[in-house]
């Protein structure tokens, strides 16, 4: 059952486009400043700078522990992984690649390349778009990088125990954080 809502007026002015204009005034200069900042696509120096020293600590962090624990040695030489499980978390991870280039790069260069450049009504952040050229390719990544992260824990618990999320977590948060020093034109 479809309801449907009528304007109420908020104040007696006669011209509702300067009312409504103040209240987004009044409610933004009594906002909290982290949630007006968060929205703003203009940061500060020093928070870029600050993201930019968190972002290396964990990346430092992640390289600490690989060289630690001799990671990807252990990966492909440990004869304690237990490989088919292994495998087909490299499979859903590669699953996970494919479908992030498909998004990135196949569908806005190859497939639509004026459609970023040109002001047509179909958009890429449109939900026709995505309703209409990858409706299930969100909740596949999702599936496959859960399920995935679960069998590469389990194939790897055997060699570090219970450290075995806590190593992968922090790996895999640093590759995360990495991508802050990709520079982007």
């Amino acid at each position: 059952m479809a309801v449907s809502y009528r304007r109420v007026a908020t104040s007696d002015h006669a011209d509702d486009a300067s009312a409504s204009a103040r209240n987004r005034e009044r409610s933004s200069s009594s906002g909290d400043d982290d949630a007006n900042s968060s929205s703003s696509p203009l940061r500060s120096r020093s928070e870029r700078i600050s993201d930019k020293l968190h972002a290396l600590a964990w990346v430092v962090t992640a390289y600490f522990i690989a060289s630690y624990t001799r990671l990807f040695h252990t990966l492909f030489t440990d004869e304690r992984i237990l490989r088919p499980i292994f495998h087909a978390s490299l499979v859903l991870f590669a699953v996970n690649g494919v479908l992030t280039l498909y998004l990135t790069v196949y569908l806005p260069y190859i497939k639509f390349p004026k459609l970023s450049s040109s002001n047509t009504k179909l958009s890429a952040s449109s939900s026709v778009f995505w309703d209409a050229y990858c409706p299930n390719v969100i909740p596949t990544m999702t599936a496959s990088g859960v399920i995935g992260s679960f069998l590469l824990i389990r194939a790897c618990y055997p060699v570090w125990g219970f450290l075995t999320p806590l190593i992968l977590g922090i790996v895999a948060l640093g590759a995360f954080f990495s991508l802050h020093f990709i520079p982007w034109c």
